[in-house]
């Protein structure tokens, strides 16, 4: 399903039970609705799941930037409104973490419950060159010249070896993301930094880690912690960026344990 939002077309799928509470996934950067999959299918049971591919990825529209983290937030807003969501629970992996945050602390009373996974409050300015490196590759060699270390980022050597069908299914994700999308999203994550609102989030907050995610680590997790008043933290053993996919069940045990609570 597509919405016309904010003058973007933003494509979007909905399921589970009728009437149930909502729950809302945000993807990360380089991959689209379907990361979530594996949470779906399980929550759709219970929930009534919405998921959404962000401006720029996947089946949903990809403007020239610059994109803000502000602006992904305002447009699930847009999605929400367009959808007549009042509140969600919403959960967030890397960037949609980011997104999350954003919207928990500037529409806190659209947020029940929120889960924040494998992500950080704010990006060292000192990284700024890493990331120009990035959008000058996709740029000028396109996605599939970045597919390669990125997937050594996200998922571990004996994950990509003994899981290699899902392993592609994220290559595919990562290749298949327009450049535009993926350099205003990657500007717009350069330049995140929401520490200092953090205070103003009123939700109850999962915070889930990777314990051997370089990308975003567990002290980043806990910086979170640290300004959300009474957040949970999880860190789950062997997991690396997508933590969602490399510790799958240990992750689904976590988030429907704290969504059900």
């Amino acid at each position: 399903m597509q919405a016309a939002i904010r003058g973007v077309t933003i494509h979007y799928e909905i399921e589970g039970v009728e009437g149930g509470p909502f729950v809302t996934f945000s993807h990360s950067l380089a991959t689209s609705l379907a990361l979530w999959d594996p949470q779906a299918a399980l929550l759709r049971e219970k929930f009534r799941v919405l998921r959404f591919d962000t401006r720029g990825h996947g089946s949903s529209s990809a403007p020239p930037g610059p994109y803000s983290m502000e602006m992904l937030a305002d447009d699930l807003i847009g999605l929400l409104d367009h959808l007549e969501i009042e509140q969600t629970h919403f959960a967030g992996i890397s960037m949609g973490g980011m997104i999350g945050q954003v919207l928990a602390c500037r529409y806190p009373e659209r947020v029940d419950r929120l889960v924040l996974s494998n992500t950080v409050c704010r990006v060292d300015p000192g990284a700024a060159p890493l990331w120009e490196e990035r959008i000058r590759t996709a740029q000028t060699r396109g996605m599939e010249a970045l597919a390669p270390d990125t997937l050594t980022r996200w998922l571990s050597d004996q994950f990509r070896r003994t899981r290699p069908e899902v392993t592609d299914k994220i290559r595919e994700m990562i290749v298949s993301t327009p450049v535009d999308g993926y350099v205003g999203c990657s500007r717009a994550i350069g330049a995140f930094d929401i520490s200092e609102e953090l205070g103003k989030v009123t939700s109850s907050t999962l915070i889930i880690a990777g314990a051997l995610d370089e990308s975003t680590p567990v002290s980043a997790a806990k910086e979170i912690g640290e300004r959300i008043g009474g957040a949970e933290i999880a860190v789950l053993p062997g997991a690396l960026h997508l933590s969602n996919i490399e510790a799958c069940e240990l992750f689904n045990r976590a988030v429907v344990k704290f969504l059900e609570r």
